[in-house]
C-alpha cells in the first residue's frame, strides 16, 4: 500500500462520504471501461455507465430506492478476466471494477476500507500505465514524482476538501461536476 498523506482522512470518513469519494473516482475514470467494452464490441459500458447514474441518483435524489444486490449481480457478469485478453486496455478496465465493486461494499457493508481501496487501486492504475511505457517496474519513490501520480492526488485532495461540508445533494453533484470538469482519465485520456 501506497503511504499517502491522505491515507487517514480516507479511512476516518463517514460512510456516505466513503461511498461519494469511490463514486468520484468511478466517474473519473469509467472511460477505461467503456474504451475495453468498445474494443471488443460489447455493450457492457452502458451497464457499467447505467449503474454508475445510479449510485449518482442514490445519493441525490430523495427517496431514490436502489436494489444493491441486483445491481451488483449485473456488474459481476461484466467484469472482464484479464487473462482474456491480450492487451494493455483490459486493466484499467478491470481497475475500474475494483473501484466500482468499492461502491457497492461502502453501501452494504459500511466497510471503513473502501475509500483507501479505490484510492490505491486508482493510483495502482497509474503505476501500471507508467510501467507499459517506460517497461521498467516503478517503485514508491519514483511513482509519487511522476506528473501523473502528482495530479491525481490533487483531484483526490480536492474531492476530500469538497467532502468536508455538510451533506446535500447540491454538494455531490458539484463533486460529480468537478469531476467531469476535468475531462481525462487519471491516466490523461480524454472523456470528452
Amino acid at each position: 500500500m501506497l503511504s499517502l498523506p491522505i491515507n487517514e482522512q480516507l479511512t476516518n470518513l463517514q460512510a456516505w462520504q466513503q461511498s461519494v469519494f469511490c463514486m468520484a473516482l468511478a466517474e473519473q475514470n469509467i472511460t477505461h471501461f467503456k474504451m475495453f467494452s468498445q474494443s471488443i464490441e460489447s455493450e457492457h459500458g452502458t451497464t457499467a455507465e447505467n449503474i454508475l447514474q445510479l449510485f449518482w441518483e442514490k445519493m441525490t435524489v430523495k427517496g431514490a430506492k436502489i436494489n444493491f444486490t441486483i445491481q451488483e449481480e449485473n456488474f459481476d457478469v461484466i467484469i472482464p478476466e484479464s487473462s482474456d485478453h491480450d492487451f494493455y486496455g483490459v486493466y484499467p478496465a478491470v481497475d475500474y471494477c475494483v473501484i466500482t465493486n468499492c461502491i457497492f461494499n461502502s453501501f452494504t457493508t459500511k466497510s471503513k476500507e473502501e475509500a483507501i481501496n479505490a484510492s490505491q487501486t486508482s493510483f495502482a492504475t497509474i503505476a501500471s500505465f507508467i510501467e507499459l511505457q517506460t517497461d521498467e517496474e516503478i517503485d514508491e519513490a519514483t511513482l509519487v514524482l511522476e506528473p501523473l501520480f502528482i495530479e491525481h492526488l490533487e483531484v483526490q485532495k480536492t474531492v476530500l476538501k469538497m467532502l468536508d461540508n455538510e451533506r446535500s445533494p447540491e454538494l455531490i453533484k458539484s463533486i460529480r461536476e468537478y469531476i467531469r470538469s476535468l475531462e481525462s482519465t487519471n491516466i490523461g485520456i480524454s472523456t470528452s
